[in-house]
């Protein structure tokens, strides 16, 4: 089976996605809604596609909510509307409808580097086993050729 990391632009468009989604208010959003603030991409059709085949960074639920797998990793305690992580007497003092509102937080910078640098290797190794079969598919047959017994 051959990498999804492997078509052209999916890289970008991985990376972009990482970029946005990390530090976006709300961690989740209906697949369709990020191209609202991702763009059209450049490797597919669609956005919800790129997240179905890279579950090791996109968590994609059955009813179309798309999140960073990191940021879904939180307690819902960040407030968009104020732009900070609420305190335990803070949560407590909300509404249902007000906690129902709170999201997980965005990742840190350094946090966003993690995934991006997971991207970029995750990347690297799939061009180096496609190297790999490549090379064996060359080499092997004339190492060892076939002969007739």
């Amino acid at each position: 089976m051959k990498s999804p990391y492997l078509k052209d632009s999916r890289l970008a468009d991985i990376i972009g996605a990482i970029q946005v989604m990390g530090v976006y208010p709300w961690a989740s959003r209906k697949a369709e809604d990020w191209l609202k603030s991702l763009g059209k991409p450049l490797s597919a059709s669609d956005w919800a596609s790129i997240f179905k085949q890279h579950p090791e960074m996109f968590r994609l639920t059955s009813n179309g909510w798309v999140s960073l797998r990191w940021r879904h990793g939180y307690f819902r305690t960040f407030d968009p509307k104020w732009g900070r992580d609420l305190t335990e007497s803070e949560q407590t003092s909300l509404t249902p409808e007000q906690q129902e509102n709170l999201t997980h937080k965005p990742l840190t910078s350094d946090q966003i580097g993690v995934l991006i640098n997971t991207g970029l290797n995750l990347h690297a190794r799939a061009i180096a086993h496609t190297r790999d079969k490549n090379f064996q598919a060359f080499f092997l047959p004339i190492k060892y050729p076939i002969t007739k017994v």
